[in-house]
């Protein structure tokens, strides 16, 4: 590359041949060459990345098969116990260092018997005894994303509980509620929150299913067809905390729909993340004014002083395009696989990591924006008087008097327009303006048409009256306490169920 430039730069007229001669005169588009060694070809597989979020699991994997062999009888007891303290021992020492890997290793597993090989000699060769590689890899990777769900369940309650409270603080204010982004109807603000609970609690029963499915044991399968051996595959899923095992060994060694349906779950996670922060991003707008974020939680901006930009509710609302597009890469990857054992299987690991952090990432970022949020409840409560979002209750009330809701419709159009070319709304309305409309209304419209009262008039199951709101939160919060009963045994040995408890003061 060349190192001068034909003149000076000035500043402010930028010379194009000066940036140009930064460039070589041609650029080799030519394909990298594929190093030679099989050993250095590896390397390109997996990220070290990768390779160290798999070493506890691979080595406690490690542990449970060696201590069936050694239960079994198929190595001598005292040497299955010699080994199984190697691996212990190798756990210790990785909790205080950052890295396994070295230059000579091509994976974890290589990694971990070389160290073990160092701490306790040939007994290590004893490891891969009726295991192979191929239903080691399977193990690691659901022991790694079964941990990763056991913190999911819990954000997701945590997230949960946090959208209750905050119904809970809410319920006597209304807001306008939206159809086609335009203002329909007066709602609570605690019925949008309930919305948005709904949302999670679904994503909840998600991640149940797709648990069960998860926490099955390959191990035992070996390379595809089992083993000669008299392995006791059950004893081994109990160890690792498996809830059984999966039975046809060929399956067991390719099955990797458990991370299509995780990816499917965070996919789902990011849709409702990134559609609640797109609404409260609006509401935060000059135009709207509904919301605002303290100033610790937005961002200067760089050349206008006089605003800040909510960055991280922004970011909230992107990265849910990184989970769907981390699931069709892994649907791409898996198509077309015969239903064997195939290098293609472990291309998925470092999506699939990926997938994990950032969906960690934007739970947690939820659960410290949401509660921050200040609502301007007068300034809702005016625009839910604006724009004539009453106006359905004037047609609920002509049909409930009688007329056809056709009739009903073109009255109120007609009303509609009266007040918008006047500049009016319908509770400036006297007597005997609605009366030319129609003889069906009486004094007792006005009842219905301020916004408290007429949320106070959809009282059907699931509506956004203050009771029937109030009765949704009992349940919602009665369901929310089910589901930590419904946690896997698993996660329940992971959690602090007071952690996820939140209440919320205005």
């Amino acid at each position: 590359m060349a190192s001068t430039t034909k003149k000076k730069i000035s500043a402010d007229q930028p010379d194009l041949a000066s940036y140009l001669a930064l460039y070589p005169e041609k650029i080799d588009s030519t394909q990298p060459q594929l190093p030679q060694s099989v050993d250095l070809i590896r390397r390109f597989w997996l990220t070290p990345e990768v390779e160290e979020a798999m070493r506890d699991h691979a080595i406690v994997s490690y542990v449970a098969h060696v201590r069936m062999l050694g239960v079994t009888g198929i190595i001598p007891q005292d040497q299955a116990q010699r080994v199984e303290a190697g691996l212990l021992t190798l756990l210790a020492e990785c909790k205080e260092k950052l890295c396994l890997l070295t230059n000579e290793d091509a994976d974890i597993n290589q990694a971990i018997f070389r160290r073990l090989g160092d701490l306790i000699g040939e007994d290590a060769l004893v490891i891969d005894i009726a295991k192979s590689p191929n239903d080691h890899v399977a193990t690691t990777t659901r022991l790694y994303l079964r941990e990763a769900s056991a913190q999911f369940f819990a954000k997701l309650l945590k997230i949960r509980s946090m959208l209750l409270a905050l119904a809970e603080r809410d319920l006597d204010v209304p807001m306008p509620g939206y159809t086609h982004m335009q203002p329909a109807t007066p709602i609570l603000l605690a019925h949008w929150w309930l919305a948005n609970e709904n949302r999670f609690s679904r994503d909840f029963e998600r991640l149940l299913e797709t648990f069960a499915r998860l926490n099955v044991s390959p191990l035992g399968a070996c390379a595809l067809a089992g083993t000669s051996k008299p392995i006791d595959r059950s004893l081994v899923a109990d160890y690792l905390g498996f809830d059984q095992v999966i039975e046809n060994s060929l399956d067991a060694v390719t099955d990797r729909d458990f991370i299509i349906e995780l990816a499917s779950f965070a996919s789902l996670v990011g849709v409702h993340l990134s559609q609640m922060s797109s609404e409260l991003l609006l509401w935060m707008t000059q135009e709207f004014g509904f919301v605002r974020l303290p100033q610790s939680l937005t961002c200067k901006s760089a050349n206008m002083p006089h605003k800040r930009n909510p960055e991280m509710m922004e970011l909230l609302r992107a990265r849910a395009a990184s989970f769907s597009g981390r699931l069709t890469e892994f649907l791409g990857q898996l198509k077309g696989l015969p239903v064997s054992y195939t290098g293609d299987l472990k291309e998925n690991l470092p999506g699939a990591l990926d997938m994990v952090e950032n969906l960690r990432f934007v739970m947690e970022l939820a659960s410290l924006l949401l509660p921050a949020f200040k609502f301007d409840v007068k300034r809702m409560l005016n625009q839910a008087n604006t724009d004539l979002t009453n106006a359905g209750f004037a047609f609920d009330y002509l049909v409930n008097n009688g007329a056809t809701p056709e009739k009903a419709r073109e009255i109120m159009e007609l009303v509609v327009d009266y007040c918008r070319q006047r500049h009016r709304q319908l509770t400036d309305l006297t007597p005997s303006e609605w009366q030319q409309f129609s003889p069906s209304f009486d004094r007792d419209l006005y009842v219905n048409l301020t916004v408290e009262e007429s949320v106070e008039t959809c009282t059907s199951f699931g509506g956004t009256a203050t009771e029937a709101v109030r009765a949704a939160l009992e349940r919602a919060k009665e369901r929310l306490e089910l589901d930590k009963t419904r946690l896997p045994r698993q996660v329940l040995s992971r959690l602090n169920l007071d952690e996820v408890a939140v209440q919320i003061l205005d």
